[in-house]
Order: structure tokens, then C-alpha cells, then sequence
């Protein structure tokens, strides 16, 4: 373990805080390379890690439904894979049997999402969304306008870089031409979280309709999308569910919208595919907003990471998200601030997803000199963003002060300047 500098910090002990983890024997439900012992990773903001539940089912799907099954398995399970995790997945985000689908992935589903929701409320022309928001949402948003006519537009409503714009977008939403308002819950670069129930409420209001982005909220911040009364949500799996590299998104579809189509239609979301009828009618529940084949071997990966965030409860992996994060933010404050690192997240946890922001000038190559040299995995976001991301389910306390002390190592110790002209192809 690595020492601290400038003088003892006066958090807690990381090594008596792990001792008392409810949450740590999690750890040991995930993969971690014997050949890496000392790796830190703090990335699961964008990959999580491997269940080893996963390991044993990928081979089960493999070997013995697809090699000995063959055709079969459709009719022995296959074929109920997106809605039957999709009613596992809603324990999670807090919805009910048959309003959660995984399906696609999070673009497709957002574009399916936002079409629905414009056909929805003809006569009213305006997407809002905020510039917190993702690049590929405001582009699929975009997409979706255009499809609806020529009369419609997305205004993007601009923040400070760190909280959400509440007040613009109240503002924007007063001309009554409002359809959609689409947002990600947690916004990807800061880790700003809005209030989901809250926000809802006033697009309700407003008389428009509301689509989340759940992709870095989904695993690591209670949601209860029912009580909210959202209508619409998407999210991918292979973040904090830990579902695996390009696991299927899903698609949440209020029970209370009945009126909302799929625009995208094909022969798994109706009421009888294999009636194989060109004017089926649609399915009855979430399940309409589905089109084609699913991926079989991604969709079934996607089980464990659900079941283990379901035996954890969200409730106890948010306590923790939150103890980390904060850890973490103070041991930011004592001894990287001085060496150039700025905080770009909310300091007020209530406010703060699980993942924190650093502005540092030379973020590429300290991320860089973190990942090559020093064991740490933390990601980069242009221009000058670091993220460091701690999963409950497998980051521990002692990782944060470690984390910490190494990245005081690369700055002191000329790591900067040996990753200076480095250009990785993902960052």
C-alpha cells in the first residue's frame, strides 16, 4: 500500500472500513486477473467488470443450449429472454412486470423512444434536452426530429458544465410547444444527478412528455421510475449492471401509455410472431416496443449483474457509492488540488452520481501514466476530464486512498511527461 504524503489525513482507517463493508463480500462474485493482483479499477462508469456467475453461464448458453439443444432452446427459454430479465431488471430501476424490455442498444431504443413520444403529441414541435447530456442522445434526438417533419427541432439548453440547468429548461417549456423533454439522469462528464421525480412532475405539467437516460444511473442510484411517473427510459447493461462489452440496452415503456408506438415495428413486438401475419397486431405491454432477434448469447450474459444488484438492495450500494465518492473528494482536495487537478463533479453527494469528474490540463496523460504505470484505471473525456468511477459492488475504500496515492506518484514523478504525446484509439 502506498503512503500518502503531505501528513496523515484525518479520514477514517480505509483498512477497518473495509473490515465493516456489508457490501464486501460482493467483491468476490467478480473476475479479477491473478497476473494483476494490484490493479485498481475504477472505469465501471463505462465497462464494469465480469461476474464470475457470467463465466459458467456463457459456457452453459454455448455448450449446452446452442451446441446440444440447438433450435430448441428457443421453446426451453430463449425465445422469453428480453422481457423475462427485463421483469428482473425492473426491481431494480423500480418499475413493474411488463414495462421493462432489453432490446437493441441505447441509441436505438432512445430513437424508438423519442418517435413514439412526438407521435404522441401531435401539434407540439420541440425536443428539449440540456448540454449535460450525451453527445449520441442529442445526435439520436436530432434524428428523431427530422423524422417527425420539418417543423420540429431539438434546443439544447446550456449549463455551467457541472448542474443540470433546471431553471432554463422551466423556462423553455413555457410556450406550450414542448413534446419531449429527454435527459440523462446522470450526466456522463460531471456525474450530476437531477431529481428524477421532481423533473417529471413539472414536464407532466408542462403537458409534455419525459425520456431518461438511465446509462450511468442504472446500478448505482436508487430509481423508482414508477413513482416518478416516468414514461419513457433507456439504459445500457454493461456499466454498473455489469452485463458485459455491448450487452443490450433496455427499454422502459410506462404501463400508463398505452398510445405509444413502437415506430419501428417488426415481428417480436407483436401480439403473435410466429402467426407471421403482415397485419399483426402489436404485443401488449413493453414487449411491443421490441423488433427483431434478439442476440441470444449478450441478452442472457446480462442475468447475474442483475441478480447480484437485486441481493445487494440499491439502497445499501448507493450508501456506500456515496462514502466513496466523498472519501474521495476529500483526499482530492488535500493533495491533488495543490498539484493542478480541479473537482468537476457536485461537491453535494444528493446531487452526484457515482462517479467523480477531475479537470487537470494534462488529463490524457495522466490517465495515461495511471493506467501504463502505475495499475489505475480511470478513464479520459476530451478535452480535460478524468473519471474515476467506484462501483460498490467491488471498489473497496482502501482503492480510493490508493488510487490517489499513485496519482500523486505519476505527477511528482514525471509521469506527465512520459504520456505527453500519447494518443490511444479509446482513451
Amino acid at each position: 500500500m502506498s503512503q500518502l504524503p503531505d501528513g496523515a489525513s484525518d479520514l477514517a482507517d480505509a483498512a477497518a472500513l473495509d473490515a465493516a463493508d456489508p457490501l464486501a463480500g460482493f467483491r468476490d462474485a467478480f473476475v479479477h486477473a491473478e497476473d494483476e493482483p494490484d490493479l485498481i479499477y475504477l472505469d465501471g462508469n463505462s465497462l464494469g467488470r465480469l461476474p464470475v456467475a457470467s463465466v459458467a453461464l456463457a459456457a452453459e448458453v454455448v455448450e449446452a443450449q446452442w451446441g446440444r439443444r440447438l433450435i430448441r432452446s428457443w421453446n426451453e427459454g430463449w425465445f422469453e429472454l428480453p422481457t423475462r430479465i427485463g421483469d428482473r431488471l425492473a426491481g431494480v430501476v423500480g418499475a413493474a412486470p411488463g414495462e421493462v424490455a432489453l432490446a437493441d442498444n441505447t441509441s436505438v431504443c432512445l430513437y424508438k423512444a423519442a418517435v413514439a413520444a412526438l407521435q404522441a403529441r401531435p401539434g407540439r414541435t420541440r425536443i428539449l434536452t440540456d448540454d449535460l447530456n450525451f453527445p449520441s442522445d442529442v445526435q439520436v434526438l436530432r434524428a428523431a426530429a427530422r423524422a417527425a417533419g420539418p417543423d420540429h427541432e431539438v434546443v439544447v439548453v446550456p449549463s455551467d458544465g457541472v448542474h443540470g440547468p433546471l431553471d432554463g429548461l422551466l423556462a423553455e417549456m413555457d410556450d406550450g410547444g414542448v413534446a419531449l423533454v429527454s435527459l440523462s439522469h446522470v450526466a456522463y462528464m460531471s456525474g450530476w444527478c437531477w431529481d428524477l421525480a421532481a423533473v417529471t412532475a413539472a414536464v407532466h405539467e408542462a403537458g409534455a412528455l419525459v425520456l431518461w437516460d438511465l446509462c450511468h444511473s442504472v446500478g448505482a442510484v436508487p430509481i423508482d421510475l414508477g413513482a416518478a411517473e416516468v414514461d419513457l427510459a433507456v439504459g445500457c447493461t454493461y456499466k454498473y449492471v455489469n452485463g458485459g462489452p455491448g450487452s443490450p440496452a433496455f427499454l422502459y415503456v410506462s404501463a400508463d401509455r398505452p398510445e405509444l408506438v413502437n415506430p419501428i415495428a417488426g415481428w417480436y413486438g407483436s401480439d403473435d410472431p410466429f402467426a407471421f401475419d403482415f397485419d399483426a397486431g402489436r404485443a401488449p405491454d413493453v414487449s411491443r416496443f421490441l423488433t427483431g432477434t434478439p442476440p441470444v448469447l449478450s441478452t442472457a450474459l446480462v442475468e447475474p449483474g442483475v441478480d447480484l444488484l437485486l441481493e445487494a438492495g440499491m439502497d445499501r450500494l448507493r450508501a456506500k457509492s456515496v462514502a466513496l465518492t466523498e472519501r474521495f473528494i476529500a483526499l482530492v482536495d488535500e493533495h491533488l488540488v495543490p498539484r493542478g487537478f480541479e473537482l468537476r463533479s457536485p461537491r453535494d453527494p444528493d446531487l452526484r452520481g457515482a462517479h467523480v469528474s477531475l479537470f487537470h490540463p494534462d488529463a490524457l496523460a495522466v490517465d495515461q501514466a495511471l493506467i501504463n504505470e502505475e495499475s489505475v484505471i480511470p478513464d479520459f473525456r476530451p478535452p480535460d476530464l478524468l473519471r474515476f468511477g467506484f462501483a460498490p459492488l467491488y471498489v473497496r475504500y482502501a482503492d480510493v486512498d490508493e488510487a490517489v496515492a499513485r496519482t500523486v506518484r505519476v505527477v511528482d514523478g514525471g509521469g506527465i511527461d512520459r504520456w505527453r504525446d500519447a494518443k490511444p484509439a479509446v482513451p
